[in-house]
Formats: C-alpha cells, structure tokens, sequence
C-alpha cells in the first residue's frame, strides 16, 4: 500500500491509486496521441481501460463476499489492479473469488464487441475514427486483464 492514496470508495471497498500509474499513463497517452485525430481520446483510452479493470477487480471482491470473506480494498496500479480478498477457507469461496474477476471480462466481451462491429459496420468509421479506433482498443486491452 505504500505509495497509494485513496480516491474513492464504493459499497465499503476503498479504491486506491498508485503514484506511479500517472507515469504510465502519462507515456501511454502520449503514446497513443498518435493512433486518434484528437489527443483527447488516447485519454479517454486509458481511462476507459482502468475503468474495465476496476469491474474487473470489484467483481472479485464482490464474489469473495458473496461466499462470507472480507474484501475492503482494491489498489489500481499500472499493470492492472489488486484486489485484496479474504475468502472464508473453503475450495468453493476461493475458486468463485478467483473466477468472478475473469467473467466480468467474458461478460464484457460481447457487449464491447457488438459495440464495436456496429460502429464499424454502420459507418462511424468514415464519420467519427477515432470512436471506432477507442472501442476496437478497448475491447483488445479488455481481453489481455482477464487473468486467464
């Protein structure tokens, strides 16, 4: 925890920052400046993914608490997040703690990418890129947090 400050909480779970998550998404945002018309969506890209890997991380301290365990912090960093989780001692409790995450992220693939193929196929592409380019990212960078 050290080098976290808190930014919220939601339900009882405090959502901790890193410090250095600014400086990744600082190269990462000017990094992506160049694949969008606007710098504002490179952005709205980074984060649009850390919002993914927040669900990601309460869907597994929901579950653990679903099955009785504690689960009261949750630290975003620049490689994903961390959800600290106390399920009670049993194979079911712990195994639904683990799995819950990753079926966030299988829940969200097939919204995101019914999102993105109407974008593509309805022709935002020759009107607006940078939406289709923002949702094709998203739904690419959702499927690499899925802890699988």
């Amino acid at each position: 925890m050290s080098g976290a400050f808190p930014i919220f909480r939601f339900a009882g779970i405090q959502v901790y920052l890193h410090f250095t998550w600014f400086l990744v998404a600082w190269y990462e945002i000017n990094s992506g400046k160049l694949k969008y018309e606007s710098s504002t969506w490179a952005v709205i890209e980074y984060v649009g993914l850390f919002a993914i890997v927040l669900l990601h991380e309460f869907g597994h301290a929901f579950a653990c608490r679903s099955t009785g365990g504690r689960a009261d912090r949750i630290v975003l960093w620049p490689l994903g997040g961390l959800a600290f989780v106390d399920p009670p001692p049993r194979p079911g409790a712990v195994l639904w703690s683990i799995v819950a995450g990753p079926l966030v992220n299988v829940v969200l693939f097939p919204i995101l990418s019914f999102v993105t193929y109407a974008t593509g196929s309805h022709g935002w592409i020759d009107v607006s890129p940078d939406i289709h380019r923002f949702l094709a990212s998203i739904l690419l960078d959702q499927s690499h947090f899925a802890d699988l």
